[in-house]
């Protein structure tokens, strides 16, 4: 672990030995996985957010990037494994329901993730967009640490315990409803208008962008949406727009 190394040492923010101990027993009870190193733990569990720009590096960032491939590979061979008749498409669409990012944010809050997780509170507790992707990518982040730190077969364990049946039941709740297409429609039907995207605020560095928006119909906001694409935050802020539509008394003129 020479580069975690290199990165805890000399930095303003450290876990001391007696917090990591306390996090590896608390994360051993929540989630029944045992590690050996917890500065690593802890780096998995700690969101850019909660950091000063200067200790921007022992973020979960690099440790989410490594956890979403292994993620990747481990729900590949449990569906393999299991969808011994379904074509390369079928696989494939069985995946992304796994790997979804609403779903492992849903799974994260179910498990608890963000008791654990150091962020933002202040700023992010109202955001319940920005609290599922601070889940999923807090997963993700443990995900990797726990290949780091026991081995593919602890990880794979991880997965398939906590993620795998869990996503099946979760994606159902999250499918991947077109919203845009439905708003529009009904837009254009009511209305005669069509709805208008707006991006309120970009946050992260470029290569990791979270868009926020805001959905506008005749000028008025019916529904906002957190994503790290536009296409996802646009997608999101139409699913409110149309609960609200269909709640709200007041229509647009």
């Amino acid at each position: 672990m020479r580069w975690l190394d290199s990165l805890l040492s000399g930095c303003g923010w450290r876990r001391t030995e007696e917090d990591s101990e306390d996090l590896r027993l608390v994360f051993l009870r929540k989630f029944g996985t045992k590690f050996k190193d917890g500065r690593l733990l802890g780096t998995a569990l700690t969101h850019r957010s909660f950091l000063n720009p200067a200790e921007a590096d022992i973020s979960n960032e690099r440790l989410e990037f490594l956890g979403d491939s292994v993620l990747g590979l481990v729900a590949t061979d449990c569906l393999f494994r299991s969808m011994d008749d379904a074509d390369e498409g079928a696989l494939t669409k069985a995946r992304s329901r796994i790997v979804n990012k609403s779903v492992l944010g849903k799974i994260g809050l179910d498990l608890g993730i963000l008791d654990v997780l150091k962020y933002a509170r202040d700023e992010i507790k109202e955001d319940e967009r920005a609290l599922l992707t601070l889940s999923a990518d807090a997963l993700e982040a443990v995900i990797g640490a726990v290949y780091l730190d026991r081995g593919f077969e602890a990880a794979f364990r991880f997965v398939e315990d906590n993620i795998i049946a869990a996503a099946n039941d979760t994606s159902a709740e999250h499918s991947q409803t077109d919203y845009k297409s439905r708003l529009q429609e009904i837009c254009q039907a009511e209305f005669k208008v069509q709805p208008q995207y707006k991006v309120v605020k970009r946050m992260g560095p470029e290569h990791r962008k979270i868009f926020h928006l805001e959905v506008l119909i005749r000028g008025k906001a019916y529904g906002s949406g957190t994503g790290r694409s536009k296409k996802e935050a646009e997608q999101q802020a139409a699913g409110q727009a149309m609960r609200r539509l269909e709640s709200d008394s007041i229509r647009p003129r």
